[in-house]
């Protein structure tokens, strides 16, 4: 007999979001910490969220070669590239909104500013945007597709085991059942610095209660929908990790901001407008090195 329906739900229910509103309010509210430091952090976290979650997506399917023509993956490896593709442009687009062109922050110069509204240069607290708001939300919405994976993965074990009655052997056991939630939190911590940087910390960004809310629901609620659906129906997953990682390249962008305007103290940072020119050859130098590795 498998796992109960609702139990399986509600296990991905509060093994995702408790963990992600967790980190959610917690980096925001670590004033004392000087960005850089924060920043580095996240860093870290997003190197192993990519490489965790492209072996999630089968490395693009690069083992499928490109030569002889009878070794590639037919449909499937284009599909997943396609999936790949799709999360680079979506974080542009959520990017064009934070920073859609460099009059967007006319008389705002790129780089450092203070808590306090008192700039770095020559940043006056009169600009005020809630369009920064959608640097934390590029990283949250695409990242949770990946969430939509692993929760309709772990509800297909719990539908398709038989004998499988108690939450702890569907999670695969205890070491599993403790790992989730961490990894959830590590997860929403990257999504939480970003924020922070951001946001929180920056003098012309707007702030509202609802921000971090909708956050935990972009990065978590995925987990919960796809354990509802995937306990049902059976789906390979590939494609939804395929998406989500590219989350970890846009965070590594958005992170490397502090460390490279080697920020002082607690200041926020104002995003550089990056353009889609830019997300464009982000993708051609990660598949000019994928197309060497299709050789192998």
């Amino acid at each position: 007999m498998p796992l109960n329906y609702a139990l399986a739900v509600s296990g991905i229910a509060g093994g995702t979001l408790i963990p992600a509103y967790i980190a959610l309010y917690l980096f925001p509210n670590l004033k004392s910490v000087p960005t850089k430091y924060l920043a580095a952090l996240g860093v870290g976290l997003t190197f192993w969220f990519w490489t965790d979650t492209i072996g999630d997506a089968t490395y693009l399917d690069v083992n499928a070669a490109a030569w002889p023509p009878s070794a590639f993956g037919g449909l499937f490896h284009v599909l997943v590239i396609f999936a790949f593709v799709l999360g680079i442009a979506a974080l542009a687009i959520f990017d064009h909104f934070a920073v859609p062109t460099p009059a967007s922050y006319k008389g705002v110069p790129n780089g450092v500013t203070s808590t306090s509204g008192v700039s770095a240069g020559s940043v006056t607290s009169s600009y005020v945007t809630g369009a920064l708001f959608f640097v934390p939300v590029a990283v949250a919405a695409v990242m949770g597709i990946h969430g939509l994976g692993e929760g309709w993965d772990f509800a297909g074990v719990a539908a398709g085991v038989s004998g499988t009655t108690d939450i702890v052997s569907a999670f695969g056991g205890w070491n599993t059942v403790v790992s989730y939630p961490m990894h959830k939190f590590f997860e929403a911590s990257i999504v939480s610095i970003v924020y922070a940087i951001y946001v929180e910390r920056s003098a012309i960004a707007k702030k509202a209660q609802w921000h971090l809310p909708v956050l935990g629901l972009l990065f978590g609620l995925t987990s919960v929908i796809g354990s509802m659906v995937g306990y049902f129906v059976s789906l390979d997953t590939t494609f939804f990790y395929a998406f989500g990682v590219t989350s970890g390249i846009y965070a590594a962008i958005r992170l490397a901001g502090p460390l490279i305007l080697n920020t002082k103290g607690s200041a926020g940072v104002v995003p550089s407008y990056l353009g889609a020119k830019t997300f464009l050859f982000v993708g051609i130098g990660f598949f000019l090195l994928y197309s060497a590795a299709l050789l192998h």
